[in-house]
């Protein structure tokens, strides 16, 4: 989830919102792997799928994704300005009581949610 992407808009307009998802998204795939499934969810939230991958691979993979977001900066040709953007990031894997997508996609909601609670720009994982 792109952090205080509302904010984004109401500034700059949804064209610049617009680059930001563009160019969140090509971070995102320059970060995931070749059997990883990226995609838009809604709004400012993306889901990274992936294949047999334990949580602590998954974590890894998403703190280096939080961090090449943060990393440098986004540039809104439209705008002509360069923002900061973070992101906050829900972690959940496949296990025992996770039996549907929906379970698992619950779960890494509610990891996201955690993280914005907790102050954003940061990772968190589903409890177990």
């Amino acid at each position: 989830d792109v952090d205080h992407f509302k904010r984004i808009n109401d500034m700059y307009g949804h064209d610049a919102g617009d680059e930001v998802l563009k160019e969140f998204a090509m971070r995102v795939r320059s970060t995931v792997r070749g059997a990883d499934l990226a995609c838009r969810y809604g709004g400012e939230e993306f889901v990274v799928v992936m294949p047999d991958t334990g949580a602590d691979v998954a974590a890894l993979i998403a703190e280096r994704l939080r961090s090449i977001i943060e990393s440098k900066p986004f540039v809104l040709k439209s705008a002509g300005v360069a923002l900061e953007i973070t992101a906050s990031m829900g972690i959940a894997t496949a296990g025992r009581g996770i039996d549907t997508p929906e379970q698992l996609l619950k779960q890494a909601d509610q990891a996201l949610y955690q993280a914005k609670r907790d102050g954003r720009n940061r990772v968190v994982a589903a409890a177990a």
